[in-house]
């Protein structure tokens, strides 16, 4: 059976279809998901699953679709994020980022390794199992989200939470999330805080700035403090981090600033989480206002939080991916960490295991000229076909 479904693959259907996701500009933001959702679950519709569209919050349309077996459980989800960032000056491009031109074996275009190209692989590889009439016991579901790339609550965390159950669909087992890693296995995630932090200062002359209080030199004080709290490694997922991201402050060179903000993004390790963090991160402002009575914080907020996240190296369902991808690509997986669990999260934070697998090298991720080796996205989707079948039958 696994023979004839590989053989059923349509490979030039496949690249196509890679080609016209890359060609829909779904640039978040502004996060405009009107003509790729509906394209996606026209898509979906033709090959023969039932679809449908969980939409938590208006035009943040997700699309799921479901192969039922003979059994009511569904054994695997297939999933990945429809949203791309921003090309930006596409004159700094060697070609047109939403052209999906195939050159020298690569396809180029925003969204090629992220991860548009592996929302293709999963959807044929579903058509192939479909086309092939074979007997699954389990249903599998594929998975198209939104907001990804903005960290939103209405793509996967808003579809395992709420939607799939509002539409009475079954929950899956596992996950398999298709975000870039040149089809290895990564399982090991970093959690991450951010944090908008607000000084408050004094204004004065800029030619005395001793008759202020300067905010951003307060910000910059804080700032060097907190570098020190990043302290875990790990062997996956590396080491932590922590990212100065936005410094606002001032409005004119001859006035001394009295606000300034900062957003930082700090990645923690394992076993290491967010909350550990934070206090750690508040105990320091309270720590130089004691050693200072003119240091004043206005604001420090935490927008988004999320704790380190793995899945058991002891899993069994690890050893049939690894089956799958050197019967796919004929290569021997490595296991991977990295920075953030991305979709993946949500689910494994409501109890379903899963890792990466997914076509691309990351190093193209969000940069200009991002591409894919066709070959790899043909490989991505015999892998994911061989998934369907050996998890669902």
């Amino acid at each position: 059976m696994e023979e004839k479904v590989l053989s059923r693959m349509d490979t030039q259907g496949l690249i196509e279809l890679a080609r016209k996701l890359i060609q829909i500009q779904s640039v978040n933001p502004p996060a405009d998901y009107s003509e790729i959702s509906s394209y996606l679950r026209e898509t979906l519709t033709s090959i023969g699953m039932e679809t449908r569209i969980l939409e938590g919050s208006p035009g943040k349309r997700n699309v799921f679709g479901l192969r039922r077996g003979s059994s009511r459980e569904c054994a695997l989800l297939l999933s990945g994020h429809m949203d791309v960032v921003a090309a930006g000056d596409k004159k700094n491009w060697g070609h047109d980022p939403f052209g999906a031109e195939i050159h020298d074996g690569w396809l180029w275009g925003r969204g090629a390794a992220d991860m548009k190209a592996a929302l293709a692989a999963q959807i044929y590889a579903a058509k192939a199992v479909i086309d092939s009439q074979a007997g699954l016991s389990s249903a599998f579901m594929l998975g198209c989200t939104v907001d990804d790339e903005t960290a939103g609550a209405w793509g996967m965390k808003y579809a395992v939470e709420k939607g799939l159950s509002y539409i009475g669909w079954p929950k899956p087992s596992l996950h398999i999330l298709g975000e870039a890693n040149d089809l290895n296995i990564t399982t090991s995630f970093k959690g991450r805080l951010w944090a908008r932090i607000s000084t408050k200062g004094k204004a004065a002359h800029g030619g005395e700035p001793d008759l202020g209080i300067n905010a951003i030199d307060q910000m910059i004080k804080l700032i060097q403090r907190f570098r020190v709290v990043p302290r875990l490694t790990h062997p996956l997922m590396g080491k932590d981090t922590m990212n100065l991201g936005l410094l606002q402050g001032g409005e004119r060179v001859n006035i001394v600033a009295d606000s300034c903000t900062a957003h930082i993004d700090l990645r923690m390790c394992a076993p290491g989480s967010a909350d550990e963090y934070e206090k750690a991160l508040r105990g320091i402002i309270e720590d130089i206002k004691r050693e200072d009575p003119r240091f004043e914080v206005l604001e420090f907020e935490i927008y988004e939080r999320r704790d380190p996240i793995e899945m058991d190296q002891d899993h069994p369902a690890l050893e049939v991916m690894k089956e799958c991808i050197r019967s796919g690509n004929k290569k021997e997986p490595r296991f991977l960490g990295t920075l953030s669990a991305g979709d993946l999260y949500h689910t494994m934070k409501n109890g379903i295991p899963g890792a990466w697998i997914g076509p691309g090298d990351a190093q193209f991720l969000h940069r200009v000229d991002e591409r894919i080796q066709v070959r790899e996205i043909v490989e991505a989707a015999k892998i994911y076909a061989l998934l369907i079948l050996r998890f669902c039958r």
